[in-house]
């Protein structure tokens, strides 16, 4: 289920793209990315309760900044003069960022208690922008 939640979030950041004609393709990339490490099979066993509450917290942070994202960027596409709409813009990265963060930690969490990856746990994810 964190992996459609991030799918959806995905598609709403490519919508979100079209509709303010702005780049958040580096957003987008950087979700598929985590969404990839949620798509490897792996072994759960004794660890069940942390690994379903790790992929609610993902569900979660996923569907509320997908509703952030969507409200966003109406405010983006109906901003009356060009400051307003940069300020909306930085607003949005804004909350890309953060959820990027809080996403990307849950699932080195999520990384860290799988037997199977201990040397390929993926470094934090930051934006340089």
């Amino acid at each position: 289920m964190a992996y459609a939640a991030i799918t959806s979030l995905m598609s709403t950041i490519d919508q979100s793209t079209q509709l303010i004609s702005y780049n958040l393709l580096p957003f987008y990339e950087k979700f598929e990315f985590l969404r990839a490490i949620l798509d490897k099979p792996c072994k759960i066993a004794g660890h069940l309760e942390a690994f379903t509450s790790l992929e609610a917290e993902i569900i979660e942070l996923a569907c509320s900044t997908e509703d952030l994202v969507d409200s966003e960027s109406r405010k983006v596409f109906l901003a009356e003069n060009e400051i307003t709409r940069k300020i909306d813009i930085w607003e949005l990265r804004f909350v890309l960022k953060q959820a990027l963060g809080h996403i990307d930690s849950a699932i080195n969490k999520w990384m860290a208690m799988r037997p199977d990856t201990e040397d390929q746990r993926p470094q934090n994810l930051t934006l340089s922008a």
